[in-house]
């Protein structure tokens, strides 16, 4: 027995906040609310990201997502398949406005290097992490083996605002 491998790797930690467990779940890595309690159905969101879904390196794996709140607002973060950071309403799960364009930052883009938005080989295999009013998002390439060439993608570690989706900072990784 191999074991699993990473590319069918279904596993998503789940988070409970207020009563409601989110999670990502299926190919898409979608995300979904349920009561806690009973484990009714409350909202789905799923973003067909086509050829760039597609391409994307991590493309079946992700291990979750972040919840943020001020008390007031209460946000569900996550990153698609296609390295799309996406802020929800946790409780409605539609994307929250005014955090980057339509609730969504291509993670391609404010990289410091050029990169192919549809076959840009940087993804995620992690839940971002959310530690005051900032994001934390790193980067994973293809799974196994060595990069194409030196003049790859680098995987940067990049810190975002949790309202608006602007990025704070970068580190350059070598």
């Amino acid at each position: 027995n191999l074991g699993p491998r990473p590319e069918f790797n279904f596993e998503s930690t789940p988070l409970v906040a207020n009563g409601m467990l989110y999670s990502t779940a299926g190919t898409r890595r979608a995300v979904v609310a349920l009561d806690a309690a009973t484990g009714e159905l409350k909202w789905v969101y799923s973003l067909d990201e086509g050829k760039r879904g597609l391409a994307a390196p991590r493309r079946i794996s992700g291990r979750g997502l972040a919840y943020w709140t001020n008390g007031k607002e209460e946000r569900i973060v996550y990153v698609t398949p296609g390295y799309m950071m996406i802020a929800l309403d946790a409780k409605t799960g539609r994307p929250v406005p005014g955090f980057g364009k339509d609730g969504m930052v291509d993670l391609k883009q404010e990289m410091d290097q050029r990169m192919d938005p549809i076959t840009g080989e940087v993804g995620l295999n992690a839940a971002p992490a959310v530690a005051g009013n900032t994001i934390i998002v790193g980067a994973a390439h293809m799974p196994g083996g060595a990069p194409k060439s030196r003049r790859n993608e680098k995987g940067f570690v990049r810190g975002y605002d949790v309202r608006t989706g602007k990025r704070l900072w970068i580190f350059h990784t070598i």
